[in-house]
């Protein structure tokens, strides 16, 4: 029978995480706890008796793994993924779309004629008309963004520190979604925009001309694949 230990190596391996990166994806949830590589090692050797509730939750979130699963063994490994059936009246509200390379100038396009996603009530009531859908097409934001999500972006939104941007970076082909961390550095307004997969590098943006904040997050569907990455149209 496996123990705790078995079950989240198994889990962190699956998902191609290093001890390092699952610590840092944990410890940017919740209470934003710091979690260390160290305490990843002892529950991965069955070294300490069991695991506080928080941190079990939190590495069932990052894994995409069932929390009874990892507690006790018991029940299916990974949550069963229910396609979500949305039901739209004649006043919807839909936002277009976009590609990496069709949000860089997601203001002047012709949107109507553009693949759309529905918004729900909730989110409708708070979204501005220039809202976009963005599909993540690689893995620079995992384990908490993965290929083929779809995030709701709204470019009304000014970000504040910590939260999620799409932006445009000069002498860069297309856009980028990152993590926004505001800078102060010689009386400027200056950023860097941080990945959360640690294998790729932080964007720091010294002013105007090296890039521009597009939108701020507002929503994240991580179990709607209502596209393929890999099929998605791109413009020339």
């Amino acid at each position: 029978m496996s123990t705790f230990g078995d079950r989240i190596k198994k889990a962190r391996l699956e998902s191609g995480l290093s001890q390092e990166a699952l610590a840092k994806a944990m410890s940017q949830l919740a209470d934003k706890k710091r979690i260390s590589r160290t305490a990843i090692t002892q529950w991965e050797s069955s070294k300490t008796k069991g695991i506080e509730a928080a941190n079990l939750l939190k590495a069932a979130k990052v894994l995409n793994i069932e929390p009874d699963w990892l507690q006790f063994g018991t029940g299916r490994m990974r949550p069963q993924l229910e396609m979500q059936q949305l039901h739209f009246d004649d006043n919807a509200r839909f936002v277009p779309l976009l590609s990496y390379t069709q949000a860089m100038n997601a203001m002047e396009k012709n949107r109507d004629v553009l693949p759309q996603v529905g918004l729900d009530e909730q989110l409708a009531q708070v979204a501005s008309s220039l809202s976009f859908a963005l599909l993540i097409k690689d893995n620079s934001m995992s384990p908490l963004f993965a290929s083929g999500d779809i995030v709701i972006v709204d470019p009304s939104i000014r970000p504040s520190p910590g939260e999620f941007v799409v932006a445009k970076i000069k002498d860069h082909d297309g856009i980028v979604f990152r993590k926004y961390r505001l800078l102060y550095m010689n009386g400027a307004h200056q950023f860097e925009l941080i990945a959360i997969n640690e294998d790729w590098g932080k964007i720091v943006i010294h002013n105007e001309t090296d890039g521009e904040i597009i939108g701020t997050l507002i929503e994240h569907r991580s179990k709607r694949r209502l596209v393929d990455p890999s099929k998605m149209v791109h413009e020339s």
